[in-house]
């Protein structure tokens, strides 16, 4: 079985090796630098200067001719680590007995996995808690940590650069659908953020047992943990200093989760031989490293250690891979073009602050952790198109997306594009106090229009108040005495104006607009021959009053004026 599981993971990785290398010597026309490297560790994997010769002849069609010109090119060049392997032309290669980085790798992935090379990783997704202790893989798990163990194997031979990996295992579970890796504590992330944080760990792991086995080899029992920038606070108290094995379980948490190698761990270990090695960091040199990285930097009105600044890093780089998946997903859901360019927009301001932090902080910027998706270039192509949208909507933009969809909803194409919206908000408060009230008016009065709030609006600046003016709905109302202080006050005024009940009728019949009194319980209805009033009374709607065109004062004339000047 272990042999089964050791040769199914070399051919993986072979394979892919073999790929690789012909996808670049046809893209350069030449051995590059990196295939090179790439075909040296080829030939660790047991193979012999024929295999390579094949794999470049391939590249090229078959034409051994080609390989020859490549082959005499590739030996002038100073990146060549070893000639020999474009000179010989027997079958030489290495015999497994003799080559000892093979024999480390082979015992390294045999010790940090079981019998079939599975979960090299040691990872813990899809992974099911079953009670009483006992946790149980799901079906799902295999299909995860399939990818992981053949992305970890092609990161231990030294063929596969980590970004490159990180790249190609996201695209593999993404396109197996998978999107969020689930642990039994119920935690949940991205696969981008578990398979990044499985590969580190895996690798750090795989790199201990190697440097164990070398320890000993070498007949010693202590270890030298090397030093990072940024170490989180409880590794960096034992980082950089020599410890025994013991003391690395003891005092470093070797073998636990948030330990020595463990959970993102970005340290390791080398054996260390008292009275012959030396230390590659002195006592003095720490405590200076220390005292250097608790000093705080201020940005943005808050203040950052070298720690705090490394995390405040990585959250800034997540916040942009959701961006950027934000931007896809509103690419392919169709859109508005206004709001897929103002998410971009956001993604470009979110660079522009993870540079301008990283610069003020004195940290390399590792956008690498940003693109590893492979959703390539997201940001405008050109940041002018930013300035169509205001600084503060590109800042909030998920809530004036929403807001703007709200408003859009209710009032049309009245509020124009979405940079458009943005400009009003952030710029013309007057303008946007205004869609903030007809918004409300036609969430109130859905059968109405914008007339008609213009109407209500311009007879507020000339300081006419006479109610909410809204469509006229016809009413069935009756002339008749009100039975109060003056019952007969209807029909007083039809007399003394010349009213009849047809004219008074026809009034409402024939309205522009209707303005609603007392909560709804009184109306006057306006037309361009005369106004009547209703109120709504026991027994129903019941005519108030009257008036004609030939007693309108200069109130009524201003209200005609506007209602036409309104279109209505």
């Amino acid at each position: 079985m272990l042999q089964a599981g050791v040769e199914k993971k070399y051919c993986m990785l072979e394979e892919e090796i073999m790929k690789d290398v012909v996808r670049r010597i046809r893209k350069a026309g030449k051995i590059t630098s990196a295939a090179d490297w790439q075909l040296q560790r080829y030939m660790i994997l047991g193979h012999s200067t024929e295999d390579v010769e094949a794999i470049v002849r391939e590249a090229v069609g078959g034409s051994q001719e080609e390989t020859s010109r490549l082959y005499a090119e590739v030996i002038r060049q100073e990146y060549v680590r070893s000639k020999d392997m474009y000179e010989k032309v027997n079958a030489y290669f290495m015999p497994y007995e003799q080559n000892y980085e093979l024999q480390q790798l082979t015992n390294a992935l045999i010790q940090q996995s079981n019998d079939e090379l599975f979960n090299i990783t040691k990872s813990m997704g899809f992974m099911v808690d079953m009670g009483h202790g006992r946790k149980v893989f799901t079906p799902l798990s295999e299909i995860y940590n399939g990818y992981l163990d053949n992305a970890v194997t092609m990161l231990a031979s030294g063929a596969f650069d980590y970004n490159t990996l990180i790249r190609k295992v996201v695209k593999e579970m993404t396109a197996s659908g998978l999107r969020t890796v689930d642990y039994a504590t119920g935690h949940s992330n991205r696969v981008d953020v578990a398979a990044r944080r499985a590969l580190l760990t895996g690798m750090g792991q795989l790199t201990g047992q190697i440097s164990l086995m070398n320890g000993q080899a070498l007949g010693t029992d202590k270890y030298e943990v090397d030093w990072h920038p940024g170490a989180r606070p409880e590794h960096a108290e034992w980082q950089g200093r020599v410890w025994t094995y013991q003391q690395l379980i003891d005092i470093c948490g070797l073998g636990s989760g948030p330990g020595l190698l463990g959970w993102n761990c970005r340290h390791t270990y080398y054996p260390f031989i008292e009275g012959i090695s030396a230390r590659n960091y002195s006592d003095e040199w720490l405590e200076e490293m220390d005292r250097k990285e608790a000093q705080k930097v201020a940005f943005r009105g808050k203040e950052y250690n070298t720690y705090e600044a490394t995390q405040k890093q990585r959250r800034m780089e997540t916040a942009m891979r959701a961006q950027r998946e934000k931007v896809q997903l509103l690419k392919e859901g169709g859109a508005d073009k206004d709001e897929v360019m103002l998410a971009r927009c956001k993604y470009q301001a979110q660079l522009d602050e993870y540079k301008a932090f990283s610069k003020k902080m004195n940290l390399p910027e590792q956008r690498e952790r940003i693109y590893y998706d492979l959703r390539g270039r997201v940001a405008p192509y050109d940041k002018s198109v930013m300035g169509s949208f205001p600084k503060a909507m590109i800042e909030n933009a998920g809530r004036d997306i929403k807001q703007y969809e709200r408003y859009k909803a209710v009032l049309g194409n009245e509020v124009g594009s979405l940079a458009n919206f943005g400009y009003i908000k952030y710029n013309d408060p007057k303008k946007f106090e205004y869609f903030k009230g007809l918004k409300h008016y036609l969430e109130k009065y859905p059968t109405s229009d914008k007339r008609y709030y213009d109407a209500a609006e311009k007879l507020k600046e000339l300081g006419i108040k006479k109610g909410i003016v809204l469509p006229p709905v016809q009413k069935q109302a009756f002339i008749l005495p009100e039975g109060k202080k003056d019952p007969y006050h209807i029909m007083n005024r039809m007399l003394e104006r010349n009213i009849t009940d047809d004219d008074v009728r026809a009034y409402m019949k024939n309205a522009k607009a209707m303005f609603s009194q007392w909560g709804g319980q009184r109306q006057l209805f306006v037309s361009d021959a005369g106004m009547c009033l209703i109120t709504k009374q026991d027994e129903g709607w019941i005519y108030k009053t009257v008036w004609s065109k030939y007693d309108f004062d200069e109130e009524s004339e201003k209200i005609m004026e506007v209602l036409k000047n309104a279109g209505l």
